[in-house]
């Protein structure tokens, strides 16, 4: 995951999330605690405007997190129109009907707090992180926004040059990020999450206003929207206050839910060499197109998925870790990522580093036959049992954040998983994940049909 920082610092830094699996940070493998852990007191109820809402108590320091979910993201965009959820999280920090440009930020700042934003694929979030007694402040400042948003072409265009030099800087400067953009588009095919979220440069220059009043009409309502409160606060007290300043908003209609494509059909791999003059060293990365939790019938094995790799490329003692640095020598850096948290399928992914001078070809031809013994040899049972309680101990560090807490909800709510479940049962289903079963996964998923590989040669 990466954060893209707005320009300007007179307003709340700007985050758009990608999932970039090849730079070795996970999520799955860093989010999901179990409820023993965390024991959450928790009030959920929807208003009648549609707005579903998530409360819950935890009183370990005096400060709450509002998290304001929205159902739409990059993948909601057509072609053409790329850019359009990162160009408006922009747009709702500069002003409403009864608040003027940038008066957001220094409200919450001026009461000792931070707000900030992210778009992603999936969907668009908001928080403001306050001391405790100020939570009707942060809902105040969503529940105005959530309606009463105040575009104007002034901050619109002042905020779209902001965004193409953040493109121009984080991306279109950066020859790795230029790679992934590629290299993302093939993995992905005609699939919107192949289409870079912040947009591309041309499309992103394009936008018109009407674009960006046209998207929030549609998508910015509380019957698309998920808010989630977590911190030092009595639940019934801020279910009073979310029905004071959310009941009045009024419910619009919304896009049905995105037919997603299957993976695209291959008869072999998918390979993109880039040659980069402004790239310092090369970069090696591969992924298999494998299922989300979020997908029918497909949990266990995105657990399964979410074991396997750790056993294949999570930390020092990982079997690609062993092999390509300790015993060949031909990497400097080597992981295995996935997230399972997606609303389609996602890209089991590698990536390695290689050593200066070292062979590309032996090097992938190594990363490749670990692959192969996952599916040739079952994994060792001390092998299993490290995997699964390194994924069990990392949830319960979880509890130490209320912001890793909301986000936890948020995440699963956002697309439709019961969190409660989740959170409840995780510990137990990890720990049911066998041997054969990582087997079973890597035998389906992991397929020469299923891959894209991508190469970044200086």
């Amino acid at each position: 995951m990466r954060s893209s920082r707005s320009l300007r610092p007179s307003r709340p830094a700007s985050v758009v999330v990608r999932t970039l699996g090849w730079l070795g940070i996970g999520l799955m493998a860093l989010t999901v605690a179990p409820a023993s852990a965390l024991a959450l007191e928790a009030r959920e109820f929807r208003l009648d405007n549609g707005l579903k809402v998530i409360v819950a108590r935890e009183s370990k320091a005096p400060v709450v997190i509002t998290q304001m979910w929205y159902r739409v993201g990059s993948a909601h965009e057509k072609p053409g129109k790329t850019g359009l959820s990162h160009m408006l999280e922009h747009m709702m920090f500069q002003g409403t009907e009864t608040l003027p440009p940038e008066a957001f930020s220094k409200l919450v700042a001026r009461e000792g707090g931070e707000d900030n934003a992210s778009t992603t694929n999936d969907y668009t979030m908001y928080y403001i992180k306050l001391a405790a007694d100020r939570v009707e402040l942060a809902l105040k400042l969503e529940a105005d926004r959530m309606r009463g948003l105040k575009l104007q072409e002034g901050e619109f265009k002042s905020e779209n040059l902001v965004v193409r030099e953040e493109r121009r800087m984080r991306t279109d400067s950066d020859p790795n990020q230029r790679m992934l953009e590629r290299y993302r588009a093939l993995a992905y095919g005609d699939h919107p999450y192949g289409r870079p979220v912040i947009g591309a440069m041309d499309d992103v220059a394009g936008l018109k206003l009407e674009d960006l009043k046209g998207w929030y009409q549609t998508f910015y309502a509380p019957n698309n929207a998920t808010l989630v409160v977590v911190g030092d606060v009595d639940p019934e007290k801020v279910e009073g206050l979310v029905r004071k300043y959310f009941s009045p908003l009024t419910a619009q209609p919304t896009a049905p839910p995105l037919p997603f494509p299957e993976p695209p059909r291959r008869e072999k791999p998918d390979r993109l060499e880039m040659r980069d003059p402004a790239a310092k060293l090369p970069i090696w990365m591969a992924g298999y197109a494998v299922p989300s939790l979020s997908m029918p019938d497909a949990g266990e094995d995105a657990l399964a998925l979410d074991v396997l790799a750790v056993v294949l490329g999570n930390g020092s003692t990982s079997r690609l870790n062993q092999r390509l640095i300790r015993d060949l020598g031909v990497a400097v850096s080597v992981s295995a990522v996935y997230s399972g948290f997606s609303a389609s399928w996602e890209l089991f992914s590698l990536s390695a580093m290689p050593k200066p001078g070292a062979d590309l070809q032996e090097m992938e031809k190594a990363i490749f036959a670990e692959v192969e013994r996952l599916i040739r040899e079952p994994v060792s049972a001390r092998e299993l049992e490290k995997a699964r309680n390194g994924l069990i101990a990392e949830h319960v560090y979880a509890q130490d954040s209320i912001d890793r807490i909301a986000w936890i909800i948020g995440r699963m709510d956002i697309n439709d998983l019961d969190w409660r479940k989740m959170v409840d049962d995780y510990p137990q289903r990890v720990r049911a994940v066998t041997s054969e079963a990582l087997q079973r996964v890597a035998t389906q998923y992991l397929r020469p049909e299923r891959l894209t590989v991508g190469i970044l040669k200086p």
